[in-house]
């Protein structure tokens, strides 16, 4: 007895881990077990606490206990005797189980529970702590051991899929590849044919380009002898008298009259055919109608009927004359169109060109000589004209000489004036100026980079001015070509510059707007975050500066300067 070890030592904590979950399906069992009981079956909580129940065989452990693990032989020596008592079927013994796990005694030896040893608190809820980390992570594990078990599965499954979709893919392919030699094939004796029929098409082109050459050429020498007539017509027909001109148009204005009058009377004889025909075919229906009416009516009836057909026939008769026009009206409706001959020449004979031109010659010698007179009048006039240029020309000189004594006066004035205002805007703008003119070299350098030239080190403000002026005058060249070539576009396109101009100021404005409000309230927010400034004590007081006194000059006033001056801005403003 003394080499046996004591079973009632506590086990370690592992090994009471790996009996929890024993221990739990144990319980589930016990309470489906305790639910199918009758009631006289059922024992109280008491009863099944104070019976003490042998070992079962699955229950003991597989190797020999450590030298804390007497509980835990209790405790399954324990179960095993409550199973017994329950019914459960006995389990075999080994020699193991005898060794390590020997029977307990009875419950009249156990009155009441084991006595443990004490443990604090702080230990058992660490324990506690450490067995439920340790469940939690085999859960986790187990969980990912399933999880890791699906995805395998997933990716099998999804491999035979792509197997399968690549065994598609390569069969599409094939096909594919079938199907795209046939139609290179096919498009390789297409392409044969075509370039055949381009060959043709080109020789042919080539054939009618050169009977085009031909005929173009025999066409511009026919138009040079053409304009070579016509010129010489335009001066025939200058030479031909007014009298013989108006004879043949009051001719040729005949000529239309009769053709009018043909085309009416024409027109005329068509409608009183139409007409003729109409009538007949409405004498006809009539007839047809009173035969009709004869057969069926008699007496007053027939007569009634006579007069009815008579009254509908002299209905139609005026309806078919109103349906075709009258002469006035045909005269409205005739439109006047020029046959295109044009008047025969007045020459028909080379004696009536010698006989106009004789004529000619004489009219010149005539205007000649009022030529000639007018000529002597003229240099008379011209002698007149000097003499009095001469005379005027000595009173402008004194005008001038005032005038020019007058600029040099406004010459000296404005130069004293320029140098008061240079003097001031040295002394006042000097900075501004400077800002002002690197603004403007700013935005000359943004308008040459928009032209498209590149800018160099140090440029020059000035060239780059006349290099903007020339593109721009480029630009208008093209622009005014366009606008002759199509000019509803050119105007269509300017629009459309003009709206996005628009647009673009109506941004910049928005942008300046949102600019001023945001340092608006940045100013506002510095202003109010800043400290209030309390004035304490009395205000300083200034010296209040000496009184005013202006000392009036009388100066002499030169009145014939400004005499001179008021006539200058009369006579040259």
């Amino acid at each position: 007895m003394a080499e046996e070890q004591n079973p009632f030592t506590l086990p370690a904590d592992e090994e009471i881990f790996l009996l929890r979950e024993v221990e739990r399906r144990q319980h589930h069992e016990e309470r489906e077990k305790q639910k199918s009981l009758h009631v006289w079956e059922k024992g109280t909580s008491c009863s099944r606490m104070r019976n003490i129940r042998h070992v079962k065989d699955d229950e003991k452990p597989t190797a020999p206990p450590a030298a804390g693990a007497a509980a835990q032989q209790d405790s399954l020596a324990l179960s095993g005797a409550k199973r017994g008592r329950e019914g459960g079927p006995p389990q075999p013994k080994s020699a193991a189980a005898q060794k390590f796990l020997p029977m307990v005694p009875t419950g009249a030896s156990f009155p009441r529970e084991m006595r443990r040893e004490k443990e604090d608190l702080r230990s058992f809820i660490a324990k506690k702590r450490e067995m439920f980390l340790v469940q939690m992570s085999l859960d986790i594990k187990k969980a990912e051991i399933l999880k890791l078990h699906e995805k395998a599965a997933m990716k099998e499954e999804a491999l035979k899929k792509s197997q399968q979709m690549l065994e598609e893919d390569v069969t599409r392919f094939d096909a594919f590849l079938h199907a795209n030699d046939a139609k290179a094939h096919k498009a390789m004796k297409q392409a044969e044919s075509l370039m055949k029929i381009k060959q043709e098409k080109v020789q042919r082109i080539k054939q009618l380009k050169g009977q085009i050459s031909a005929i173009q050429s025999e066409i511009s020498k026919q138009r040079e002898q053409k304009e070579e007539c016509i010129k010489f017509k335009h001066f025939l027909d200058r030479l031909t008298p007014q009298e013989w001109v108006d004879e043949q148009i009051c001719v040729k204005q005949d000529r239309k009259a009769k053709r009018k009058q043909r085309w009416i009377q024409m027109r005329l004889e068509e409608i009183n055919r139409a007409l003729a025909k109409d009538v007949e075919d409405i004498e006809r229906d009539a007839e047809r109608e009173w035969q009709q009416e004869e057969k069926k009516r008699k007496g007053k009836a027939l007569e009634d009927a006579r007069r009815e057909i008579e009254d509908r026939a002299d209905r139609r008769r005026k309806a078919s004359r109103r349906k075709y026009p009258t002469a006035a009206e045909l005269d409205k409706e005739y439109e006047d169109v020029s046959s295109g001959d044009e008047l025969p020449l007045y020459f028909k004979e080379p004696k009536q060109l010698l006989d106009i031109f004789t004529a000619l010659e004489e009219q010149n010698l005539f205007l000649i000589q009022n030529a000639q007179e007018t000529e002597q009048a003229l240099e008379e006039v011209d002698q007149k004209f000097a003499q009095t240029r001469k005379i005027m020309g000595g009173k402008a000189e004194t005008l001038r000489a005032n005038i020019v004594e007058l600029e040099k006066q406004v010459n000296e004035e404005r130069r004293h004036c320029d140098e008061l205002k240079e003097t001031l805007r040295q002394k006042s703008g000097s900075k501004e100026q400077d800002a002002v003119l690197k603004e403007l070299a700013a935005k000359v350098s943004e308008v040459y980079l928009a032209c498209g030239f590149d800018i160099d080190h140090d440029p020059d403000p000035l060239k780059m001015l006349e290099a903007i002026e020339a593109k721009l005058e480029e630009l208008l060249a093209q622009l005014d070509e366009c606008e002759g070539v199509n000019a509803e576009l050119v105007r269509s396109l300017e629009r459309e510059k003009e709206k996005e101009r628009r647009e673009a100021v109506r941004q910049h404005k928005i942008e300046m707007q949102h600019k001023k409000n945001e340092e608006r309230l940045r100013a506002s927010l510095k202003r109010s975050q800043e400290p209030i400034k309390k004035k304490k004590g009395k205000p300083v007081m200034f010296r209040s500066p000496p009184e005013r006194r202006d000392n009036l000059r009388v100066t002499s006033v030169d009145t014939e300067a400004l005499e001179r001056e008021r006539e200058y801005a009369l006579f040259f403003t």
